[in-house]
């Protein structure tokens, strides 16, 4: 429980014609965590199986049929009965046939694109009736489309166009506020014509969509809106075809996935051995209570013909690390996990937080009412959120440390007594703030000298007894001085000085010894260490301020009577959700930090590398 499961390292060699089977046997045993060969003049690295180029083609395939089909990642029970056979067959037909679907789909959304386009440009047409054909390239004419400023503009350029040459046609509607035109205009005028309409703001548009259409804009208009009803009906016919095929082979496709990557991974896993021309060689790890029953199975496989050699975890080893915790306190390796895995010869701290997170964040938010409403929204959101259990298991062990601690502290939503009747308490947060500063320095006092404790432990395994005993136990010498000068000065006891003194001197001594400057540095930190453990009172009381304002502003409303009455309920409502939240977030933080910074910085070292056996899935 406060240490990782025992490993072994272990070596296995044999012939390469072993190697196939060995890489099968060892993932369906899913327990070896493999050791990356780096290529040496000794070894070099190995080669992926003949099988990896065909698997990794298959497995784009069928990934990015998933990812066409939009299929999600859930859970199903689809048995492949032939599999990479099955796989190969199905996935070439299924994508031909969304392939298909898909060039169908494209085409029908072009050409509802370019009739949106059309449809843009013939509304622009549909008020000046001139023939959508004449719209087209002349050998003696030339045509402006575009717009004009305002309305004004029409007259006067009519009276220009007048003055140059009486062979033109102009049309135009308003839209918009803005004036539409279409001048026809013999050709050997259209570079008078433009500098005529540049000096009157004129800003051309050029038709590109409706060359080829015939008549008039406004029956062209309604073909279109027929043609985009049957585009529509085809587009959603297709969409649904595809759904269909989503739905009919979402199991194969999710189970192929998951076979493809499998198979991959084994094929891929000589890339971690060392090799000859001849011989292959595995490094890697086994949890000790696995190792005979591997080595058996191996043997077993090979028939006695690859040789496995194991031992110990030395020392030196960078052992990978698997957590070993029962269950109540498992939930919190989800802290440990988010921070840093201990080292494999470290204490893991995991049942510490298990003994000590739920009693901060109850400290904290400390509201039986809080507590009740805190739980019920964990347990709904742990059955919504299945991936998030362990930390929703956590908050609801929080949840129900705060209903505890909202008894001691007698508060229902901030309420010391509802009606005529005080709720019973041990200590009121609303008066008893001295009592709470004590309780959390307390706290701190022995939070604090816990982690030194376990320190002292793990250099005690780790480098012996002179080491831990400079390198923790003089903080515990330091802790004494301090308490002897306190007690000197402040009369407390009688005595003298000159004790609390010799102890301090011997502390730095033995920091100094132990850890350097570095520990002579650190000295202050023991004190805001333990001071930091405050928040477990400031951020109590800040909630049941708020609490306290939201009920007092509520009574207000209550007592004018009436409509305020609703008025009233709105603010408690209101006021407690946000307090729930802020409570909520502010004592999950908190928490978190004062193990994180203010004990685990006593004893824990980390940055181990995390046990994942070949073959297991996260």
């Amino acid at each position: 429980m406060l240490k990782p499961y025992e490993m072994n390292s272990i070596l296995i060699t044999g012939p390469k014609n072993l190697q196939e089977k060995i890489i099968k046997e060892l993932h369906k045993l899913k327990i070896l965590h493999i050791v990356e060969h780096l290529k040496s003049e000794l070894a070099d690295i190995g080669q992926p199986l003949e099988t990896t180029n065909k698997l990794s083609e298959i497995i784009v395939k069928v990934r990015s049929l998933i990812t066409a089909l939009g299929i999600k990642q859930e859970k199903n029970k689809f048995e492949l009965k032939r599999g990479l056979l099955e796989i190969n067959h199905t996935t070439k037909k299924l994508n031909e046939e969304v392939n298909k679907n898909f060039e169908e789909l494209r085409k029908v959304e072009e050409q509802l694109s370019k009739n949106q386009n059309t449809n843009q440009e013939l509304r622009i047409l549909k008020n000046i009736g001139v023939p959508l054909e004449n719209f087209t390239s002349y050998k003696s004419l030339a045509y402006f489309t575009g717009y004009l400023e305002g309305k004004n503009d029409i007259t006067n350029l009519e009276k220009e166009l007048s003055e140059i040459t009486k062979n033109f046609m102009l049309f135009d509607s308003t839209l918009k506020k803005q004036t539409f035109m279409a001048l026809f205009i013999d050709i050997k005028n259209k570079e008078n014509t433009s500098n005529i309409l540049q000096k009157i703001g004129f800003t051309p548009i050029n038709f590109t969509n409706i060359g080829g259409l015939k008549g008039n804009a406004v029956a062209n208009l309604e073909k279109i809106e027929r043609q985009n009803t049957m585009l529509m009906d085809k587009s959603n016919k297709i969409k649904k075809q595809i759904e269909k095929l989503a739905q009919e082979y979402k199991g194969f496709l999710l189970t192929a996935d998951d076979f493809l990557s499998q198979e991959l991974e084994k094929a891929e896993a000589p890339l971690k051995f060392a090799a000859t021309k001849d011989a292959f060689l595995i490094k890697g790890w086994v949890p000790t209570e696995n190792l005979n029953n591997a080595i058996s199975k191996l043997n077993k496989i090979s028939k006695d013909k690859v040789f496995i050699h194991h031992e110990d975890a030395k020392k030196e080893d960078n052992v990978p690390v698997k957590l070993d915790n029962k269950g109540y306190a498992k939930p919190f390796e989800f802290f440990i996990n988010l921070y840093s895995l201990p080292k494999y010869k470290e204490i893991d701290p995991t049942f510490f937080m298990f003994l000590t997170y739920p009693i901060f964040f109850g400290f904290m938010l400390g509201d039986f009412g809080y507590g009740i409403v805190s739980f019920a929204l964990f347990y709904f959101l742990k059955k919504k959120i299945p991936k998030g259990a362990a930390l929703f298991n956590v908050l609801l062990l929080s949840s129900a440390a705060s209903i505890f601690f909202g008894f001691i502290y007698g508060e229902f939503f901030g309420l010391e007594e509802i009606g005529h009747f005080a709720i019973p308490h041990l200590i009121s947060r609303s008066h008893g703030v001295t009592e709470l500063m004590f309780i959390s320095i307390a706290i701190g006092i022995i939070h604090v000298n816990w982690g030194l404790i376990v320190g002292f432990v793990n250099i005690l395994k780790e480098h012996g007894l002179n080491h831990a005993l400079f390198e923790k136990g003089s903080w515990f010498v330091l802790e004494i001085g301090i308490l002897f000068l306190l007690l000197s000065y402040l009369n407390i006891i009688e005595i003298i000085p000159l004790i609390g003194w010799l102890f301090f001197i011997v502390s730095l001594i033995m920091l100094y010894k132990g850890e350097g400057i570095k520990g002579i540095i650190e000295i202050p930190s023991i004190l805001t260490n333990t001071l930091s453990y405050l928040r477990l009172m400031a951020i109590g009381l800040s909630s049941v301020s708020i609490a306290v304002v939201v009920n007092d502003m509520a009574a207000g409303f209550f007592h004018k009577g009436g409509f305020m009455i609703l008025s009233g309920i709105l603010i408690l409502l209101v006021g407690h959700a946000l307090n729930i939240v802020l409570g909520l977030f502010g004592s999950f933080l908190h928490s978190l930090r004062l193990h994180y910074v203010e004990f685990f910085s006593k004893f824990f070292e980390g940055g181990a590398e995390k046990y994942s056996p070949f073959g297991a899935k996260e």
